[in-house]
């Protein structure tokens, strides 16, 4: 017998990353070149040395074996406030402002279904990351889209002015996919839509360390100093290359945490204590590797943009992420067509800007998360395929 799936998950659109990976993988087991993938955002740099090192010493510890608290240790949540009082110069208390997650995308879904009821209108920016908009399919709230407008990427929030009331705004800097940095005057901006709206403030900051040229990411509770409407969602993924620990959290409003944190404790489970105290390790001991982290990327950002100008095409540098987000070439292509050709032909997986939404249109993204020497080979490939096209 077949059982059809739920209204709630057969409303669901097809997994954009999903739905590449299968293709990906079909041209990857036809006969021809090796495949440079740049579609995503999977680390390659080896998680630091003493971070492994703290985890293997917590996985033999028979503490860790046992079912741990869903409040998270105290080792961790303090190492979080250390991060914020340090990086940031905020004051965050860890007892009830701060809660872990299996990943920042756990804890941004547990931040829209814990907060926004079916028809409550929840913003979010164009072009976005793909999964917010399931998060708020999931919780069958009503998508208000908010447009980032080109260069600078920053929200227009005139654009809603006749939007009287919302539930939640979500915003994204280092944004990805643009790689744009938020300016003080977007948070400001952000802060005043919510006092009108009577909406919470959630700030995605999965890409808080990764500022090029010198700049620092801007932290949304640097500026709602009082914590009076915003929470902050980070990951350790990028800052320290520990995407597949699956270690994330939430700082900020003490009664947004309760939400999330109620919301958690029925959706989802515990987190392992010996990845908790690893996590512990990387927030609160010697940040160097994340700053090399930082220099690596700067210098593939620096080898891409400079190789995609040399080839003739139009690109910004990006200020922060892993990421470059450029137009596809020539006038009124398809950046779907664009990439898929481009896949086929090259063996050159590119994320189509589509998948970001609507003011994605006419864009790609590439990840800088391979070596140079794959970088340098990506240009060549595509100056390759520009030129037969």
């Amino acid at each position: 017998m077949e059982f059809s799936s739920s209204a709630r998950t057969s409303a669901l659109p097809p997994n954009f990353w999903g739905a590449m990976d299968r293709e990906v993988a079909r041209i990857s087991a036809l006969p021809g070149p090796r495949m440079i993938d740049v579609s995503k955002g999977n680390p390659d740099l080896p998680t630091p040395e003493h971070i492994v090192a703290a985890m293997q010493r917590e996985v033999a510890d028979p503490l860790n074996h046992r079912y741990p608290s869903y409040a998270g240790r105290p080792s961790v949540r303090d190492a979080i406030a250390l991060r914020y009082r340090e990086d940031h110069g905020v004051a965050i208390d860890p007892s009830c402002e701060v809660a872990i997650f299996h990943g920042s995308h756990e804890g941004l879904m547990s931040a829209v279904l814990s907060l926004a009821d079916p028809g409550a209108n929840v913003v979010l920016p164009d072009p976005g990351y793909p999964m917010y908009t399931s998060a708020v399919d999931l919780a069958r709230a009503v998508l208000v889209p908010l447009p980032l407008h080109e260069p600078d990427y920053q929200p227009d929030f005139a654009a809603l002015e006749d939007l009287a009331a919302a539930r939640l705004l979500l915003l994204n800097y280092p944004n990805n996919p643009t790689g744009a940095l938020a300016a003080r005057e977007t948070f400001e901006s952000a802060l005043r839509f919510t006092e009108r709206t009577g909406a919470a403030f959630v700030h995605d900051f999965a890409y808080a360390s990764l500022g090029f040229d010198g700049a620092r990411p801007l932290s949304a509770l640097a500026v709602d100093t009082g914590l009076e409407r915003t929470v902050e969602v980070q990951t350790l993924s990028k800052t320290y290359s520990m995407a597949g620990w699956r270690f994330g959290f939430a700082a900020g409003n003490a009664s947004i945490i309760a939400a999330m944190k109620r919301y958690q404790a029925h959706a989802f489970s515990t987190m392992f204590g010996a990845t908790q105290e690893a996590a512990a390790v990387a927030l609160s001991g010697d940040q160097t590797a994340a700053a090399d982290l930082v220099r690596i990327y700067q210098r593939r950002r620096n080898l891409v943009v400079a190789g995609l100008r040399a080839i003739g095409w139009d690109v910004a540098a990006p200020a922060g992420t892993f990421f470059v987000w450029m137009r596809v070439p020539g006038d009124d292509i398809d950046a779907l067509s664009f990439a898929r050709r481009l896949l086929e032909e090259e063996r050159v997986a590119v994320a189509p800007g589509d998948g970001f939404g609507p003011r994605g249109r006419g864009n790609i993204r590439i990840g800088l998360v391979h070596d140079e020497d794959n970088l340098t080979e990506l240009i060549e490939r595509l100056d390759a395929f520009t030129r037969r096209n």
